[in-house]
């Protein structure tokens, strides 16, 4: 996941509101486990997902997609961003 987070990533509290929401809680050691609420989440997640990246990308060509995101990305480190 190295080259998905960042710095500014708050990994501590986005744990703790999946926690609150009961999707995670900690073991005995510690160690955060996705609970049954967390698994039918993740679950419902997995059966839109499809559906929602299909209606987001309607009428955008995948090509064009791939050069978007590359444009984008490449303005942002240009404005001293990482991606």
């Amino acid at each position: 996941m190295r080259s998905y987070l960042r710095a500014e990533d708050d990994l501590d509290a986005e744990a703790e509101v999946l926690r609150e929401r009961g999707w995670l809680t900690r073991d005995a050691d510690g160690r955060l486990r996705i609970t049954e609420a967390g698994e039918d989440a993740r679950l419902r997640l997995k059966q839109h997902a499809p559906g929602i990246r299909a209606r987001i990308h309607d009428g955008v060509d995948d090509a064009d997609d791939v050069t978007t995101l590359k444009v984008l990305r490449r303005m942002i480190r240009n404005t001293g961003g990482t991606v």
